[in-house]
């Protein structure tokens, strides 16, 4: 069985790819979903769940984060027998990256996935300027060192069933 982990940062267009991978009868999980509950937002240090609002401070973010239960993750990804994709971005996902047999890296430029955070009504998070202030803060990094780590670039600015068919075409 093969596990597949797509991310990228908030905009790129992580859920869609989701549903239209699961369109195609590609079991995807949407780890961002609330629909699973593998998510939750957490203090950094303590790892106590938090509450989070739109609009929380750039001083909140950087002591706080979105982490993924990776064990009920890996447990949903594991009654597949063929393949199986996580797709979403958490503060931890270092932690569980290994467990992927491939990882993609959505990206596209700034200036798109503004837009998209601006227009999109399926997730809220980024709509807040503060949201969008940190999303800016550390995407460069965040791209890089998931590319350095081997992550497979997939520029999300084409048609979505381009991007879907090159996806699938690294599977």
């Amino acid at each position: 069985m093969k596990k597949i982990y797509i991310t990228g940062i908030s905009g790129t267009g992580k859920s869609f790819i989701a549903e239209k991978l699961n369109e195609k009868g590609i079991y995807t999980i949407d780890i961002d979903s609330h629909e699973y509950g593998l998510c939750k937002w957490k203090n950094k240090k303590t790892r106590e769940n938090v509450y989070f609002e739109h609009g929380m401070s750039k001083d909140w973010m950087e002591a706080h984060g979105w982490f993924c239960d990776f064990e009920k993750l890996n447990n949903l990804l594991d009654i597949q027998s063929d393949i199986a994709i996580a797709v979403g971005i958490t503060t931890n996902q270092n932690e569980y990256l290994s467990m992927f047999d491939k990882v993609f890296l959505l990206h596209c430029r700034e200036e798109i996935f503004l837009k998209r955070l601006h227009t999109r009504t399926s997730n809220y998070f980024g709509k807040h300027p503060l949201e969008k202030e940190y999303i800016l803060s550390f995407y460069k990094d965040f791209e890089k060192d998931l590319i350095e780590k081997g992550a497979i670039p997939i520029n999300t600015e084409d048609s979505i069933k381009n991007v879907v068919d090159n996806i699938i075409s690294h599977l």
